[in-house]
């Protein structure tokens, strides 16, 4: 799919596109009913650039797999498999050439925490103090990317997970306290919850409705917990999420969990569907009152009516809301996809919107790329930029984009699978990147610099404060 092309490239740039993100700017945000309110919303101030214009190094990792358990998966380490951990500092300068002021980066925990109580800052110390003192580069720090250590049985099921999970935060903030100050605390816990609560494609592989609702109240538990240590060990905390809307549909946990909103008004059912789809989040952001619909579905799943109060009273949300949006714009080759590309960016709008009405924080796209070729990924990233540039001149707070990956990555399927590292090495989903992969005959994975890396710098260096 790599080499294919798409005509009139460039007709999304036209007044058609600016009159289709006005007709949607004009569309009314959703009510947040008063009795759903978080129990605290305040302002946020931080130190930080205007905006943030970024990059990501995808460092998904599962390294939960043993030959009595699930013999089949094989190890997932992103760093490990595109050999980052030794070309950290080439990637890096890389990601800087960009102008970019961001990097959202992470060290797998299954390596840094390799027994319970024990910790190994050996490899991350090199790149984060590169990335701050060499580079002048904020990390911002994914404290889990989906995977726990190896000694964790059940992954984020383990009833010891979040007490571990928040054990594991504080010495890391404490090790690199001064050096680090940005962080999120657990990556898409949307997609966590459903891949390893009701499809059990991760541990604990769990199935159904029921398995979604105790895995999302457990990396809740561990969201808040982990919140609350951040904010006391690093005074200058700035907590950003990294949300995604990855989860079953709301009409079918209405209706496993026993609840009725689709008589009810259309405010009750907008934000029942808004909680669902966002949780745990929804739910550790103080969103989530025992009274509520959701709250009740979740107690009917096996959750009780304190442990609802207690993330309700006791919230922690995140001082901006990450959205990770990665559109479907360019899947007919040979055809004028400008339709696609503006109901991408209406798409991304919504969201957007949504995000910072619902939750009343100021909103970063934290991950987004689309396209198979240079001129594609080009598309879109004017396209994302022209959606955030409009929603800040309506007084919406968008405060950053990410471009994701930085380059391109091993899928997750390499899990599941005996193919060779390149084999799964492909485009589409999120894996748009920036820079193209070469197995040189040694084995060494060659970062190729592509029209795609200078469209993103040019893009940054004409709107440095977004």
């Amino acid at each position: 799919m790599r080499g294919r092309t798409v005509s009139s490239r460039r007709t999304f740039i036209t007044g058609t596109t600016a009159t289709a993100i006005a007709a949607a700017l004009s569309m009314p945000a959703q009510a947040v009913p008063e009795d759903v309110q978080a129990s605290e919303q305040k302002e946020t101030t931080m130190e930080g650039p205007t905006f943030y214009w970024g990059i990501g190094i995808e460092n998904c990792w599962m390294a939960e797999h043993t030959e009595q358990n699930r013999p089949s998966k094989r190890l997932l380490d992103v760093y490990l498999l595109m050999q980052h951990y030794t070309m950290w500092r080439e990637d890096l300068d890389k990601a800087a050439e960009l102008g970019v002021k961001a990097i959202r980066y992470s060290v797998p925990w299954y390596r840094a925490n390799p027994r319970p109580g024990v910790y190994d800052w050996s490899w991350i110390s090199q790149p984060l103090d590169y990335m701050v003192h060499k580079l002048n580069i904020i990390p911002v720090i994914d404290l889990i990317h989906y995977g726990t250590p190896t000694w964790m049985e059940n992954g984020v099921f383990n009833n010891d997970y979040a007490q571990r999970f928040a054990d594991y935060t504080t010495a890391f903030a404490r090790q690199f306290r001064g050096l680090v100050t940005h962080y999120t605390p657990h990556n898409e816990p949307q997609l966590g919850a459903t891949y390893a609560g009701l499809n059990a494609y991760w541990p604990p592989y769990l199935t159904g409705l029921d398995g979604w609702a105790k895995v999302g109240l457990n990396i809740g538990k561990g969201m808040m917990l982990v919140s609350q240590a951040l904010r006391a060990e690093v005074k200058d905390a700035v907590l950003i999420s990294a949300d995604c809307l990855v989860n079953p549909a709301p009409a079918d946990v209405e209706d496993a969990f026993r609840v009725n909103v689709r008589n009810g008004p259309a405010d009750v059912r907008a934000t029942f569907e808004y909680q669902v789809l966002t949780f745990p989040s929804s739910m550790v952001y103080g969103m989530v009152p025992p009274h509520s619909a959701f709250g009740q579905a979740l107690i009917n799943a096996g959750a009780t009516e304190q442990q609802i109060a207690w993330f309700h009273h006791q919230a922690q949300a995140p001082d901006i809301v990450g959205c990770n949006y990665y559109p479907v714009c360019f899947d007919q080759p040979g055809v004028d996809n400008t339709t696609g590309v503006i109901q991408g960016q209406q798409e991304l709008q919504r969201r957007l919107q949504q995000a910072a009405t619902f939750f009343k924080r100021p909103v970063y796209v934290t991950e987004t790329s689309a396209g198979y070729n240079d001129a594609e990924k080009g598309i879109w990233m004017q396209a994302a930029y022209d959606v955030i540039r409009l929603l800040r001149a309506q007084g919406v707070a968008v405060v950053g984009m990410n471009w994701w990956p930085l380059f391109e990555t091993v899928q997750w399927a390499y899990r599941d699978t005996t193919k060779t590292v390149m084999e799964c090495i492909y485009p589409g989903g999120w894996n748009n990147a920036l820079f193209t992969i070469k197995e040189e005959f040694d084995g060494t994975l060659t970062r190729v610099h592509t029209g795609a890396a200078d469209m993103y710098r040019n893009l940054i260096a004409a709107h440095p404060q977004g």
